[in-house]
């Protein structure tokens, strides 16, 4: 049967850990907390995965909690969201082996729950204040605010960029998730998927972009599937843009709300974070065929996770290096990283 074995335990932290996010490239985790800081994390040796450092804290940049932790694209940069609603840029001085802050994003009327970086050179954020900003990157660390975003009509959780496209997800207390697009400097929402009955907690795309997992407060993971206009299943897709629908609904394995989940853009694996104190790992059935619906099974599970804590975030390592590598973050105030044995022949 497969499993997660614990590898490491990262304690540092005077709080609650919300995210912990890999470098895009490198053997690091970033993980940000109720104690106003960031913690980098690295191994303290190549040889033993199990001894961990933090090499960088980032302080003195937000007045409360960093709810949300981000990585540009080149790992030299890092976007921090707080509730004191705004986003802090800070950026790695090779010189001084450092992080500043080097510009601080003002804006929002209410907590920043969430900030991601696109492919290319936008960044996102949403907030409790209903709404999701659009930010263009600019030269000398300078961000031009694209667009605001107002059609949620409550609290946005989290936002999410397609892996290859300008192209952004929101989920939201309102139970729904929107997609927006850009169409001459202008964004839209060009679909609003529902079908959750309770706040949308988190959301995921694969590594194509054409299918999106969600995570729900109504204790259900969804999986979503892009139809493209004039589809030969006849799914109908509003104002000639593609459109998600739900292809998969998994139900039952969490008895508490779903706070995160991850798709692995290694091995195509999903993993989720409950209230429920529990990490699940699930594996797409094989032939999964069908256009209509798809099948998904549970195949690992641990308990507990962070002892009687919520597991607050979930998140796969990004490359092969480490593909088996799972990064969680805890109300216990610590992150762990797992590693998921695919059988007992493999360990």
């Amino acid at each position: 049967m497969p499993r997660l074995e614990l590898v490491a335990t990262l304690e540092g932290h005077q709080d609650r850990v919300w995210q912990a996010v890999w470098h895009p490239t490198k053997t690091i985790l970033a993980t940000c907390s109720g104690d106003k800081t960031v913690r980098l994390w690295a191994p303290s040796s190549h040889s033993d995965p199990s001894s961990w450092q933090c090499i960088h804290t980032l302080e003195h940049g937000h007045k409360r909690t960093i709810r949300s932790v981000a990585w540009s694209p080149s790992g030299n940069e890092i976007a921090t969201a707080s509730f004191d609603a705004t986003t802090g840029i800070w950026e790695y001085d090779p010189r001084e082996n450092d992080w500043e802050c080097v510009a601080t994003l003002e804006g929002h009327e209410n907590e920043i729950k969430s900030v991601t970086w696109s492919s290319g050179n936008l960044l996102a954020t949403c907030s409790r204040d209903k709404t999701v900003w659009i930010w263009e990157v600019e030269a000398d660390n300078d961000f031009e605010c694209l667009s605001v975003l107002q059609e949620h009509n409550q609290d946005v959780k989290m936002v999410a960029w397609h892996p290859t496209k300008e192209v952004l997800a929101s989920a939201s207390y309102d139970d729904t998730i929107k997609i927006w697009r850009e169409d001459d400097d202008d964004w839209y929402c060009s679909d609003t998927l529902t079908g959750h009955s309770s706040t949308v907690w988190a959301i995921d795309f694969d590594k194509t972009g054409d299918r999106i997992v969600s995570a729900s407060d109504d204790q259900t993971l969804r999986i979503w599937k892009l139809f493209k206009p004039n589809n030969a299943q006849g799914i109908p897709t509003p104002s000639h843009d593609p459109a998600y629908r739900t292809v998969c609904t998994l139900s039952g394995y969490h008895d508490r709300c779903i706070y995160s989940v991850s798709w692995s853009k290694v091995n195509n694996l999903i993993a989720s974070a409950s209230g429920d104190n529990t990490i699940r790992v699930f594996k797409e059935a094989a032939g999964n065929g069908s256009l209509h619906e798809a099948t998904w099974e549970a195949v690992a599970k641990i308990d507990s996770a962070h002892g009687v804590h919520d597991v607050n975030h979930v998140s796969w390592f990004p490359s092969a290096a480490h593909g088996d590598w799972l990064a969680t973050a805890g109300d216990d105030g610590v992150a762990r990283i797992w590693r998921y044995i695919a059988d007992e022949s493999s360990s």
